[in-house]
Parts: structure tokens; sequence; C-alpha cells
């Protein structure tokens, strides 16, 4: 019986590091937070340079909670975060609307017992702050861009109760 050559045994060690590769790449894209913008409500950002999960209770089946997570970009992606079209500057009649949402997202937080790393990450809703709301059903998403500290805050809130509860007719 021959031995293997070692050429296929380094042919075959380049191709399962390959794949592994590719796997873990695949896994890190879906659970990103962009990944979940997109599919769950057709935002699409461009990747950012560091993405941080400040909380998260969702549940994976059926997925359902709050997810609050910040992404933070450098200088170029900036400028094309700036010309997405959908941004609204936040003035005097929507403040007050915005400060609800995330006042609901610090109350959740201080439950949490999350709040002495996390208040780093609270956004302040300011004159020149941009909002995007998106509602899709039960579900919506508040994405919050801070041009000066170039962050977005990505406030998400998934209710699929209703979607996956079935209604009997008497």
């Amino acid at each position: 019986m021959r031995k293997p050559s070692k050429s296929i045994s380094v042919i075959l060690f380049i191709m399962v590091a390959f794949f592994s590769f590719q796997i873990i790449s695949v896994y890190q894209y879906f659970s990103s937070v962009r990944s979940t913008l997109k599919n769950n409500f057709s935002i699409d950002m461009p990747k950012p340079k560091h993405e941080i999960k400040v909380m998260s209770d969702i549940q994976r089946m059926p997925a359902e909670g709050r997810a609050y997570s910040v992404l933070e970009y450098d200088e170029n992606n900036v400028k094309k975060l700036k010309d997405f079209s959908k941004w609204k500057l936040v003035d005097k009649e929507s403040k007050k609307e915005v400060n609800e949402f995330v006042d609901k997202f610090k109350d959740c937080l201080s439950v949490n017992n999350e709040k002495m790393e996390s208040n780093k990450y609270i956004p302040q809703v300011q004159e020149k702050t941009l909002y995007y709301f998106k509602p899709n059903k039960n579900d919506y998403a508040i994405l919050l861009f801070n041009e000066d500290e170039k962050r977005i805050y990505v406030l998400e809130y998934i209710d699929r109760f209703e979607k996956y509860s079935m209604s009997f007719k008497n």
C-alpha cells in the first residue's frame, strides 16, 4: 500500500482551511447587525469598522425581542452614509417621538444590569442628529446617525408573536 504523497496532503490541508474560512465568514455575516437590518427591514448599510452589540434579548425561535447595537464607521463610509436618501433631521416635532423610543431602550439597559458598560453607547439625540424609522408589521428599527461620532445607533424591536400565533374561530 502506498502512502499519500506530501503534495496531496498539502492540497487537502489548503482546501480544508479555505472552506473553514468561508464557513466562518458566512457565519459572521449572518450574525451581524447589517445582515439583520437587510433581512428584516430591507436596509442596506456599508460595512462598519466596528460593530458593538450592546444588548440583545432576541430569542432564536420565534425571533422576538429587542436589540441595541452601535455601528462605528471610518471617514470614507461616513460620506456614503450621508448620501443615504432616507435620513431625516431630528427637528422640534420629531425630537420628542425619537426620544421616547430611545428611552424605552435606556430602561431595558438598566433592567438588564448592563448599565455601567453601556452608558458610553447611549445616543444623545440632538438637533443635528439624523434618524430613520422603519416599521415592518409588528417590528420596527430606528437608526440614529451621529456624524460627529461616526456612529449609527441601531434600535430594533421584533415581535413575531402575532405572526406565529394561531387564531381559532368559534
